[in-house]
């Protein structure tokens, strides 16, 4: 009886837990695949994790946005331009960690100029950062001169920020994880917790699910807004900072569609496109379950790798059928 009692506890705990829906979601579709030859390669599951983890950065701050009711359409063009901040300071011969400080302040202050333009005019995010998206992408384009920055100097500080972890790869043949995925899981890890344990994460949640009440209750929403919006472009120069130090090379077009991937990762890891309800480790889950389905359908070859956002848009309506099933079952 005591079993029985343990175990519908531990049920509803997972239920009422965000998580729930994009976890099952991630099991079944990674036991469908497993079906598929070379699937379950190290080569591919490692390839898998890979492709998630620059879309996980940006992920981690639209997550955080979103939960507190706004959205970041700039956040490709950001993303771009931190690795153009980054990446001509350390062709100047600067140091990458200033480097690196650079690109972040540019990138907040880049979020910064979005959430201030939201709390002094009350026009929706939607809108602001879709105008601010190409704006930015025109301040990068004079800034570098419409031109790809490449190097070939292969630094020591870049195989810290996103190298291949060589003592894995001898341990594991034909395994290719990157040091940028454990920065991915950790930065997960702190903003999960500033979230859920933080008044900081009570007051987003607050600002998303009801403005007016938690204005009330004496939440200052703008500011929380202001401070999601700087974590959000930060989060997108890391990612940008990231992509320069594993490919050496930027150009403007970077970052173009991962404002939607972010986005959709955060709605299939269970975070509500009307705020107030999310979670960060689900946004994980989110990029992990759509760079599965990606290798799923390369490797099945059913439908053209190109047509791959189609895969994405039934993800996207799934998980949201799913998820709204589970939380009236709470």
């Amino acid at each position: 009886m005591a079993l029985g009692s343990r175990f519908d506890r531990l049920r509803e705990v997972f239920l009422r837990s965000p998580i729930a829906g994009p976890l099952v979601t991630l099991v079944v579709v990674f036991i469908l695949l497993s079906f598929v030859p070379n699937f379950l390669t190290l080569r591919s599951l490692s390839g898998i994790i890979n492709a998630a983890t620059l879309t996980g950065f940006i992920a981690v701050g639209v997550t955080l946005l979103m939960i507190a009711g706004e959205f970041d359409l700039s956040v490709g063009s950001i993303m771009a331009m931190g690795g153009y901040v980054f990446g001509f300071h350390v062709v100047a011969g600067g140091s990458p960690w200033v480097g690196l400080l650079l690109a972040l302040l540019v990138a907040g202050v880049m979020g910064l100029i979005n959430g201030l333009i939201l709390v002094r005019t009350g026009i929706p995010s939607f809108i602001i950062t879709l105008g601010t998206q190409f704006m930015y992408t025109g301040v990068l384009w004079f800034y570098s001169r419409a031109q790809m920055l490449q190097i070939t100097e292969d630094l020591p500080e870049f195989a810290i920020l996103n190298g291949r972890i060589e003592w894995l790869s001898s341990w594991l043949p034909g395994a290719n994880v990157r040091t940028a995925f454990i920065w991915l899981v950790l930065l997960v890890i702190v903003f999960q917790l500033v979230l859920v344990r933080t008044r900081f994460g009570n007051h987003v949640f607050a600002a998303g699910g009801n403005k007016a009440a938690a204005a009330a209750q004496g939440v200052l929403v703008n500011r929380v807004k202001l401070a999601c919006f700087v974590i959000s472009g930060m989060c997108a120069g890391l990612a940008g900072v990231m992509l320069f130090a594993q490919f050496k090379t930027v150009r403007i077009a970077t970052g173009a569609g991962q404002e939607l991937q972010a986005i959709a990762a955060a709605v299939v890891g269970g975070t509500l496109l009307s705020g107030g309800s999310g979670s960060i480790v689900g946004a994980l889950i989110g990029v992990l379950l759509i760079s599965m389905l990606r290798t799923g359908v390369v490797l099945t070859n059913i439908i053209s790798a190109d047509n791959f956002p189609a895969v994405v848009g039934v993800t996207i309506v799934g998980a949201a059928i799913l998820n709204d099933f589970i939380r009236q079952r709470r």
